[in-house]
């Protein structure tokens, strides 16, 4: 009942971020216009490198394409549906909070739904245009979605895991932006040009090759089970994480006896 309750919430607070949004329908088309065209960059980027070199830790164009498709989805799936995370050093900070403590709802959940980033829907959408690009197969399509779920669920449990520390310490929500920046600077390239020391770091302390590297070998080039489980349980112990950072750390927060509602 209560996974339930929590999914409905989490496409309740989508569906009212998304009407917000709508009101402004030029605005809206453009953001994710914007956000895709932004991505197409990247394309033209690794055209023109794979024009010089033929592969790279053993990936071609159209395997790179997938682990660019895959962290993009990711991104998408994090920022869509969990923006509000992004938001939690400044409402621990600032004591905005409270409204939040007063509802009968899970509370990191209330927080992390409460905003919609409109363009993470156009990086949605990029990682389903580079399959067409790249000439996927059409069941690579229906693996995408699992995915990038997947990957979007690692990379709020991992950030809202390490940016929790701010309940406790002064900027203490600059180790979560440090290994926000360290996951998004490795998970788009093939783990065979990362030494044995950086590999490990990227599977535990940043799950960054659980995110696009893990999912793009073994969800769609050559598929086992035991990874995808794997990754599964991955995403699990990340979300696992965040929950008790977060409430850990909610101990110590202080009210901003702040007088406020929320729908």
């Amino acid at each position: 009942m209560a996974v339930k309750n929590n999914l409905k919430l989490i496409f309740q607070h989508f569906k009212l971020n998304i009407k917000k949004e709508w009101k402004y329908k030029p605005s809206f088309f453009m953001q994710l216009i914007m956000m895709i065209l932004n991505d197409f960059f990247f394309i033209i980027q690794w055209v023109i490198i794979f024009s010089l070199i033929d592969d790279i830790g053993g990936y071609g164009f159209n395997e790179t394409m997938l682990l660019w498709a895959i962290a993009a989805g990711g991104f998408g799936i994090a920022r869509t549906f969990f923006s509000g995370a992004w938001n939690i050093k400044d409402m621990v900070y600032e004591g905005r909070l409270d409204v939040y403590l007063t509802q009968p709802k899970n509370v990191l959940i209330n927080v992390a739904t409460s905003a919609t980033d409109v363009s993470a829907i156009g990086d949605i959408i990029y990682s389903f245009i580079v399959l067409a690009i790249t000439g996927a197969p059409w069941h690579w399509y229906l693996i995408m979605i699992p995915a990038i779920i997947l990957a979007g669920l690692i990379y709020v449990g991992m950030y809202v895991t390490y940016v929790s520390l701010c309940f406790r310490v002064k900027n203490g929500d600059a180790l979560g932006r440090a290994a926000e920046t360290i996951f998004n600077k490795t998970d788009k390239y093939p783990s065979a040009i990362y030494s044995n020391t950086v590999k490990l770091i990227l599977t535990t302390v940043v799950p960054a090759f659980f995110y696009a590297i893990i999912p793009a070998e073994y969800f769609f080039i050559n598929p086992n089970i035991w990874w995808i489980l794997g990754t599964i349980a991955v995403a699990a112990l990340w979300i696992g994480l965040a929950f008790l950072s977060f409430y850990s750390g909610l101990k110590k927060y202080n009210s901003g006896s702040l007088m406020g509602g929320r729908m």
